[in-house]
């Protein structure tokens, strides 16, 4: 009696475990307290999840407990233990490999990029007298970094990092000239950057448009979890929640920058297929 008493209450444990371990949603950790590039996602996303609660149950998002590489957060999404979502641009391995959610959370909005630069060098900026000057100018890229192949395909001259936090450093010493930000990034990293980096400027003249959109990527282990996520998102989208999120973010930057006034270059992003939605209009902002 005592044994069967002693399994019983073994699995009722074993239960509550798994039920708390559901309730978590697993996210990738920034890679330095500096490192806010994620924190609009991953609110959304806690958005998402408080929007559906009453259809699943309610879950909370929770940074994973290591800092991962781009390989390492594929690898730990396909596993499914360690991390369950994570909002990236789409590369061709990601979106063959993993459960993707085909709605662009910033609205493309970080394709529109300003670039760093050291002060010194805004007036060599200010004189480039055609696109083909601006592509052999040295530019800096994350290692696995959607864009790193964009920009190399398109002809720039890339330089690669392997982490965020060095790329400010290999732009302060010379390494590179520019560093494209997106719009929703630049203004949030260079106040984290500038003491560490006082000759770090943003340049004035210039804009590039890569059409780039972030998607939620799931791991297929949780299936169930990208449908969640789909549908809270449309929710959101047709309650209006979230233009007024994205507005609440972005539409200060919009202003500051003057984006309608800047030099303004385009490319093509070979990492796109007829699967994404381009041809939708609510779910891209237009300047």
């Amino acid at each position: 009696m005592i044994i069967i008493f002693k399994l019983i209450l073994l699995l009722v444990a074993s239960s509550f475990s798994a039920q708390a371990l559901s309730d978590y949603v697993l996210v990738n950790r920034p890679e330095s307290v500096n490192d806010k590039r994620y924190d609009y996602a991953h609110d959304l996303l806690q958005m998402v999840l408080d929007e559906t609660q009453d259809d699943d149950s309610k879950s909370v998002v929770k940074h994973a407990t290591l800092i991962m590489n781009r390989n390492r957060l594929l690898l730990s999404l396909k596993e499914g233990k360690e991390l369950h979502v994570v909002a990236e641009a789409p590369k061709t391995a990601w979106v063959s490999e993993l459960h993707v959610v085909r709605i662009p959370i910033r609205k493309g909005i970080q394709g529109y990029r300003l670039f760093f630069i050291n002060k010194q060098d805004q007036s060599k900026l200010s004189a480039l007298k055609s696109f083909e000057e601006f592509k052999a100018i040295p530019t800096g890229s994350g290692k696995g970094w959607s864009t790193t192949r964009v920009l190399r395909e398109a002809g720039f001259n890339v330089v690669v990092g392997n982490n965020y936090e060095g790329l400010f450093s290999m732009l302060e010493l010379g390494r590179f000239k520019t560093f494209g930000r997106g719009i929703n990034e630049i203004e949030a990293e260079y106040l984290a950057q500038k003491e560490a980096h006082p000759n770090l400027a943003i340049d004035t003249e210039l804009m590039l448009h890569i059409p780039l959109p972030t998607y939620f990527f799931i791991s297929p282990k949780r299936p169930e979890l990208a449908k969640r996520i789909e549908r809270g998102l449309w929710r959101l989208i047709e309650n209006g929640k979230f233009e007024a999120y994205f507005l609440a973010h972005h539409q200060a930057l919009i202003d500051k920058f003057r984006l309608k006034e800047r030099r303004r270059f385009s490319i093509p992003n070979p990492n796109l297929s007829k699967a994404d939605p381009l041809d939708n209009a609510e779910l891209w902002h237009k300047f």
